[in-house]
């Protein structure tokens, strides 16, 4: 990561951000937790929640990163949005 460019390692960030936009327009976990169920779309976002945290930890490129990264954005409105309204029907 030294030598990689800054414009690089910022679209790393960007890739997040990416994931969240596209989790929350092409599949909005709203109306997914009200079809699949709120505990099933939870456990699904931990569960890619994991895998790529896992990913994170034995990538060997700059590009493994950014999927990585782009998987942990798709899953942030699923724990926040699903989560928060799975935590409140207990």
């Amino acid at each position: 990561m030294l030598c990689e460019s800054k414009q690089r390692i910022g679209f790393l960030g960007a890739c997040f951000f990416i994931g969240v936009l596209f989790a929350s327009t092409v599949a909005p976990v709203g109306l997914l937790s009200d079809i699949y169920g709120r505990k099933w779309i939870f456990v699904g976002t931990l569960v890619i929640l994991i895998a790529s945290c896992v990913g994170f930890l034995y990538a060997k490129s700059l590009e493994e990163l950014y999927v990585y990264m782009f998987m942990l954005g798709i899953t942030f409105p699923g724990r926040i949005i699903v989560g928060i309204n799975f935590a409140q029907e207990f």
